[in-house]
């Protein structure tokens, strides 16, 4: 972990401390994440700085941003049917 990061983290805790304040804090700053990798950043950089009240917040953050990320996947998936989609809308229909 970057030593900066740590530096951070210390300053905003000594700042807001870790009540309900923080909870906010952390929650505006972490859910806007979207991709898996972020979700384990997040959880790897609080997984040793966590209290217990911390913990739930914690948690519901790195599902917001892994349910992101399963959704950013599924928009992808959808983008490569278009293509496709084109081909088959632009071709001339058979006559019967």
């Amino acid at each position: 972990m970057d030593m900066a990061k740590t530096e951070n983290w210390d300053v905003i805790v000594k700042r807001w401390g870790q009540g309900m304040v923080f909870h906010r804090f952390n929650r505006d700053i972490v859910t806007p994440f979207s991709s898996d990798e972020m979700a384990e950043q997040v959880e790897e950089f609080f997984s040793n700085r966590v209290t217990p009240l911390f913990v739930r917040v914690l948690k519901q953050s790195i599902e917001k941003i892994q349910i992101k990320a399963r959704w950013i996947d599924k928009i992808r998936q959808e983008e490569s049917l278009i293509p496709r989609l084109t081909r088959g809308l632009t071709r001339t229909p058979v006559e019967t």
